[in-house]
């Protein structure tokens, strides 16, 4: 009896010692090597004015090629600018996308999918549709000796848009060139009181980023700014034949495609005032990317009837009263001879 007892004894050790490996394999968790992260860069081109924006990034793991499930890596990730100075036409910004806390609990090979997903103002800065694939690779430590010291290694693929390992760590560069375009407004006056030496005033509002500025070129007024504030009303001057173009300095342009902006023209008596060939002194416009889009054009009518009719309505007393004034001259020079004589 006591032997089988201890033959009971002994078979349940084994049990709970093969119980205890098993969990001790099951909730093995491979240690992330040192750095565990992944550089991801943003660069914005083609600026001149201070940007203000965050991208926002996706990371999915590729659950076709994963050996094994992946617990607590990192999901998302965000770049902002924070009224960011332009530096030769372009900013730049990185953020590291941390594995370290990532739970792998089988060795082999993994990759995850990183995407931007998201830009806080899309019209002016679109997002970069590119892709990337970021690689993490588990092995055995070289101490393992019982298959629950595993090491995971992270690697970035460094080859856009492609599934390619270079088995390297390299960072991950997102681009954005955002389309930027710029307004003209032009001037004509018409009629036959209309004044071609007159300036006119118009008022100009285009949004933008605190603090941004957008050129002002043509027109010959000399008070005329060299700039204008985004988001405030700008008042220039303006005469028959002249076009003032906004928001283009030394060919490259300022202003966000997809804003509104107005252009309004202070009335001046006398004259009737047409906004691309409809009667009012006020226009508010959505800027698109061809600048010819942008075009607004001011016509300033002022025409008064002349006096031809009423010239014509007298013009019979007008020869009667000359008559009169000739006949009386004759009439006196007659008298005049008489009396010498």
């Amino acid at each position: 009896m006591k032997k089988i007892q201890k033959i009971i004894t002994i078979l349940m050790l084994i049990a709970i010692l093969s119980m205890t490996l098993l969990i001790s394999t099951v909730n093995a968790a491979a240690t992330v090597s040192s750095p565990g992260t992944v550089t991801v860069t943003k660069n914005v081109t083609g600026v001149t004015n201070n940007v203000t924006n965050t991208f926002g990034y996706k990371i999915d793991a590729d659950t076709t090629f994963n050996p094994a499930a992946v617990t607590n890596y990192p999901t998302t990730a965000s770049i902002a600018f924070s009224n960011a100075a332009p530096t030769a036409g372009a900013v730049s910004a990185s953020t590291a996308v941390d594995f370290s806390s990532a739970v792998f609990t089988k060795v082999g090979d993994y990759r995850f999918k990183i995407t931007e997903t998201s830009s806080t103002d899309a019209s002016k800065y679109p997002t970069d549709n590119s892709y990337y694939y970021l690689y993490v690779s588990v092995r055995y430590a070289a101490n393992d000796t019982d298959g629950t010291n595993m090491v995971a290694t992270v690697a970035a693929s460094g080859i856009k848009n492609s599934t390619a390992d270079n088995g390297t760590k390299q960072a991950v560069i997102f681009d954005s060139e955002p389309v930027f375009t710029n307004i003209s407004i032009s001037k004509s006056v018409t009629g036959n009181m209309g004044d071609k030496s007159a300036y006119f005033d118009i008022s100009v509002t285009v949004p933008g980023d605190t603090g941004a500025t957008y050129a002002v070129t043509g027109g010959s007024h000399a008070n005329n700014p060299a700039t204008i504030p985004a988001g405030t009303a700008t008042t220039l001057k303006i005469k028959n034949g002249e076009t003032i173009t906004i928001g283009s300095s030394s060919g490259t342009n300022q202003i966000p495609v997809g804003v509104d902006y107005t252009v309004a023209e202070t009335a001046v008596t006398g004259y009737t005032t047409t906004i691309d060939t409809v009667e009012k002194n006020t226009t508010t416009k959505t800027t698109v990317e061809t600048p010819s889009g942008n075009a607004t054009a001011i016509v300033n009518n002022y025409d008064v009837a002349t006096l031809t009719g009423v010239f014509l309505n007298i013009m019979p007393y007008v020869v009667i009263a000359a008559a009169v004034v000739v006949l009386f001259a004759m009439v006196r020079r007659s008298s005049k001879h008489k009396r010498e004589d």
